[in-house]
């Protein structure tokens, strides 16, 4: 009862805060406020390697509050309508991304939280197509962050190269932008990883290039790791086992052909054999179960198993999204250097 008293003074208060202050203070709590979610979910991800369901149910819901005020400060339902529309097309996208083992559902969760409360930022390319003649606002002209401003740290630090945040590539959601700036920065230190690891180990002599084979093996390194077969717990995600006994292979197989719940799929390579997780999903109670069984036969030798252990990908989501606050699209900012050189 307590808890329920607490959330309705805090809507409360917000409520009364939002019809206080005028757009662009409105627009600079939006982002402060984002910010706060993203870190705190950084933090669980680092600390406890999930993001609790709570936090990114909050961060909706907070999202979808603020889009609704929008709407009724603009007077314009597509506001709200557009922010939807846009969310639903970033969580299909968003789920394929889970379902093929990029991120966890944590993270998948709070990106779909993200898109809808930055949507805003997206709104007005509906203008180059017409589709709402009674649109006459430009929601970026409100912040001054996302305009050549004086203030701009953007503007100051790299306007030679004439980039705003509203010219980047217009025609995919800005949400997408961040993610991108994400996964640079998640390259940027594999690379520098690698080049550690090859003057550390005094190996510069033997690399010419420094090669995809050996990008690909840090990358395993950090992001696989060695349990025994009696850790294995259901919701793992099982990396290639290898093995070279037909029977296995012939057993996978007519699990999945019945109505068993696994989530393992074998394949043949040259004369090996290899069984993984199927997805995202990982091991299920049964496929314990059948591994141990295998284990406890003898028809399966090796008693390690190559774990994935996914690399916490929420601070760099907040890397990202503070560096498009300031800089833009990375991507972006790449291509127009490559231009300035070539």
């Amino acid at each position: 009862m307590h808890n329920y008293i607490f959330v309705w003074n805090a809507l409360d208060f917000y409520l009364n805060y939002l019809f206080s202050i005028d757009i662009k203070s409105y627009l600079v709590s939006n982002f402060l406020l984002i910010s706060f979610f993203l870190f705190i979910a950084s933090y669980y991800d680092l600390k406890f390697g999930i993001i609790p369901n709570k936090l990114s149910y909050a961060f909706i819901v907070y999202a979808l509050i603020f889009n609704m005020v929008l709407s009724l400060f603009f007077n314009n339902f597509f506001i709200i309508a557009f922010s939807v529309f846009l969310t639903l097309f970033v969580s299909m996208i968003s789920f394929i991304l889970w379902y093929i083992g990029f991120w966890g559902g944590g993270d998948f969760k709070i990106f779909v939280a993200l898109s809808l409360a930055l949507s805003f930022l997206d709104y007005n390319f509906l203008n180059y197509f017409n589709i709402f003649t009674n649109t006459n606002y430009d929601f970026l002209t409100y912040f001054n962050i996302f305009t050549k401003s004086e203030y701009s740290f953007y503007n100051v630090l790299i306007s030679d190269l004439e980039l705003s945040i509203s010219n980047q590539f217009i025609f995919y959601p800005k949400v997408f932008s961040m993610l991108f700036n994400a996964i640079l920065i998640v390259f940027l230190i594999l690379s520098l990883s690698l080049i550690y690891d090859i003057l550390k180990n005094k190996k510069l002599k033997y690399y010419s290039i420094l090669s995809i084979l050996d990008f690909k093996s840090v990358f395993n390194q950090l992001t696989t790791k060695l349990i025994n077969v009696n850790d294995l717990s259901e919701g793992m995600v099982l990396d290639r086992y290898y093995f070279n006994n037909p029977i296995i292979f012939n057993k996978i197989n007519e699990n999945n052909e019945k109505e068993i719940n696994t989530n393992l799929n074998v394949y043949k390579e040259d004369e090996i054999y290899y069984f993984l997780s199927l997805n995202r999903i990982g091991l299920t109670k049964e496929d314990v179960e059948f591994i141990n069984d295998l284990y406890k036969k003898n028809l399966i030798e090796n008693p390690n198993f190559k774990i994935k252990n996914a690399i916490p990908f929420m601070p760099f989501l907040t890397l990202g999204y503070i560096g498009f606050l300031i800089f833009g699209d990375f991507s972006s900012i790449i291509s127009n250097f490559m231009k300035i050189l070539f």
